[in-house]
C-alpha cells in the first residue's frame, strides 16, 4: 500500500483515521523533510464502543464525517491534490467499517484506504526511521484499538506485529482492573519470540496516549528542553513513572490539565501497557518520536538514495542556503577546523556529523540585531523544527553557536540547558565555536583567506599560518580571536607567517 507513488511538486496531505483520534497534516511535499504547513485533529473516539459492540458508534461517525468533510474544503482551498486517507484498528475490526468507508467515500469525497495491521507497523516504523536514520529497537505504536510492533535493526525494518490492545479496547474487556489488564499484557506479550530478541535496545514511543506520557514526565522532572522529539530516559526511570501513572485517577494526573477528558482517561491504561511492554523487551531506554505513521506514508514513497539522506544535515544545508551568507564555505571551515580535534573521540561520527552542522548554521543570525545574535542563533537550534538528534545533541550545536558568536558560557538563553551535555561536550562545543568565530573574522567570508592559511597544534602553543605576503590579514581581532581559542585548548595562540 502506498508503493512507489507519484512524485509531486506540490503539497501532499494525509489524514489518519484513528480508533481515538482523525487527524489531517498537510507536508510541503515528497521529500526527505517536507515540512509541515497545517496540522490538525480531533478527538473523535471512532474505537471507543468496539470492545463492547463490534461497531463504531454512530455519535463518533458523525463527528468524523463532520471532521473529514472540513479537511477536504481545505485542502481544496490549499490545492491539495495528493490526499491520502488511511484508516486503522477501528475501521478495520468494525462490523460496520465497510459501510462507513462507503459513507465517506459518497458523504466526503474522500476514498479510504483501510490499512491492515502488519502494514501499519511497517509504516510506523518506516517514520520513525525517517527521524532516526540508525534506529535499533522496538518501535511501539499505540492507538486507542491496537498496539502496532515492529522490530528494527539499523534503520530498517523487519518483523511485525499488531494486536489488538489498545487502551479504549483493554477497557472494553477489563474495565479499570489492572490487574487482570496486566496478566492478559504478559501472555499476549510472552508470545512473541522476536520481541525478546531486543534485550538492551530501545523502544521508540510512537502514539498520542505514549507520547502525552512523555511530555508529561517531561514537566515533572522540569526538563529543561520542552521539545518531544529526541526526548529519552532510562528504563527504570521511565517504568518508575509509569507504575505511579497507572493508578492515578484521570483528574489527578498532575499537568493533565491541558489534555483533553478523553486522553486523560486512557493516560492510566496506556502506562500499564508501556510497563508490560518495557519488561517483556527488556529494554535498556525509552526514545520519543514525534514521527509515525503519516511521515511514514511519505517516506515510503521515496527512492532507495533519498531514503539515505541525513534528514538533519538535509534540514542545515536547507536553512544555510536560505538564510546564510556564504553556504558554499561550510565544508571549507569544517576543514579548516580539523586540527583542533586531533583527539581520539568515542563517537566520531557524532561529532563530526554535529560539527558540519555547526560549520552549515554558523551564519544563521547575520541578519539579527548585534546584542542578540547568539540568542537568536542559539534558540534556532534549540526550538527548530530538526530532526535526527537528541536533545544532547541540540545543547551542543547551541552552545558551539554561543560561543561562536562571542556569548558568555553563562546566558540565560544557554545555561539552562546545559546540564544536558557532559564538561567534555560543553569544552568540545566551545573550541568548535571558537573555531568557527576566528575563521569567520579571518576570512571575511572569502574562500581564498581559508585555503592558504591553516592552524596547527604543538604541546604548548596554537599557531595560525598565513603566508608572509598576506600577513596583514591578521590584525588585532584575528590575534584576540587566536588567543581565545587557544586559552580554550590550553595553549597560547601564535602568529606563525609561511614564506
Amino acid at each position: 500500500m502506498f508503493d512507489n507513488p507519484a512524485t509531486t511538486k506540490g503539497y501532499v496531505a494525509v489524514i489518519d483515521i484513528g480508533s481515538n483520534s482523525v487527524r489531517l497534516v498537510v507536508f510541503t511535499g515528497q521529500n526527505r523533510v517536507p515540512d509541515t504547513i497545517f496540522n490538525e485533529k480531533i478527538m473523535a473516539g471512532l474505537g471507543a464502543e468496539i470492545g463492547v459492540t463490534g461497531r463504531m458508534g454512530s455519535s463518533a461517525m458523525k463527528l468524523t464525517i463532520s471532521t473529514l468533510k472540513r479537511f477536504n474544503v481545505l485542502c481544496e482551498q490549499m490545492n491539495v491534490t495528493d490526499i491520502r486517507v488511511v484508516a486503522t484498528a477501528a475501521v478495520r475490526d468494525a462490523k460496520n467499517g465497510p459501510s462507513f468507508v462507503k459513507r465517506v467515500r459518497e458523504e466526503c469525497g474522500l476514498t479510504i484506504s483501510t490499512i491492515e495491521g502488519n502494514e501499519e507497523a511497517r509504516l510506523s516504523a518506516l517514520g520513525v526511521i525517517s527521524g532516526e536514520p540508525t534506529a535499533t529497537g522496538i518501535c511501539g505504536d499505540l492507538g486507542g484499538g491496537s498496539l502496532e510492533l515492529a522490530r528494527m535493526k539499523n534503520g530498517t525494518v523487519h518483523e511485525t506485529k499488531s494486536l489488538p490492545i489498545g487502551p479504549l479496547r483493554l477497557i472494553s474487556r477489563f474495565g479499570k482492573n489492572r490487574s487482570d489488564i496486566r496478566k492478559f499484557l504478559h501472555k499476549t506479550f510472552e508470545s512473541i519470540p522476536w520481541l525478546h530478541s531486543e534485550e538492551g535496545h530501545n523502544l521508540y514511543l510512537v502514539g498520542g496516549a505514549w507520547r502525552n506520557i512523555a511530555q508529561l514526565m517531561m514537566h515533572e522532572k522540569a526538563h529543561p528542553l520542552p521539545i518531544l522529539h529526541g526526548f529519552y530516559s532510562s528504563r527504570s526511570e521511565f517504568n518508575t513513572y509509569c507504575k505511579r501513572l497507572s493508578k492515578l485517577h484521570p483528574q489527578d494526573i498532575p499537568f493533565g490539565h491541558g489534555l483533553s477528558a478523553r486522553r486523560r482517561e486512557v493516560l492510566p491504561t496506556a502506562a500499564t501497557i508501556m510497563i508490560e511492554l518495557m519488561r517483556a523487551m527488556h529494554a535498556k531506554r525509552v526514545v520519543a518520536s514525534s514521527f509515525g505513521l503519516r511521515e511514514g506514508v511519505i517516506f515510503n514513497g521515496l527512492g532507495s538514495e533519498e531514503r539515505k539522506l541525513d534528514p538533519f544535515l538535509t534540514a542545515c544545508e536547507t536553512v544555510s542556503e536560505e538564510r546564510c551568507r556564504f553556504p558554499d564555505h561550510s565544508k571549507l571551515i569544517f576543514d579548516w577546523t580539523r586540527p583542533l580535534f586531533y583527539k581520539k573521540s568515542a563517537n566520531p561520527e557524532r561529532r563530526d556529523r554535529l560539527q558540519m552542522a555547526i560549520c552549515l548554521l554558523s551564519d544563521v543570525a547575520w541578519r539579527g540585531h548585534p546584542d542578540f545574535r547568539a540568542e537568536k542563533a542559539v534558540n534556532a537550534i534549540l526550538y527548530g523544527h530538526y530532526i535526527g538528534l537528541t536533545h544532547r545533541d541540540r545543547g551542543y550545536i547551541a552552545t558551539a553557536l554561543n560561543q561562536a558568536y562571542g556569548a558568555n558560557i553563562d546566558v540565560p538563553h544557554l545555561s539552562p540547558m546545559l546540564p544536558l551535555l557532559s564538561i567534555e561536550d560543553i569544552l568540545e562545543a566551545r573550541i568548535m565555536g571558537a573555531g568557527v568565530r576566528l575563521a569567520h573574522r579571518l576570512s571575511g567570508g572569502t574562500v581564498k583567506s581559508l585555503t592558504m592559511t591553516n592552524l596547527r597544534i604543538s604541546r604548548a602553543r596554537l599557531y595560525l599560518g598565513i603566508p608572509d605576503t598576506f600577513k596583514d590579514l591578521a590584525n588585532d581581532v584575528v590575534l584576540r580571536r587566536l588567543r581565545d581559542l587557544g586559552q580554550l585548548l590550553g595553549r597560547t595562540g601564535r602568529l606563525q607567517l609561511l614564506s
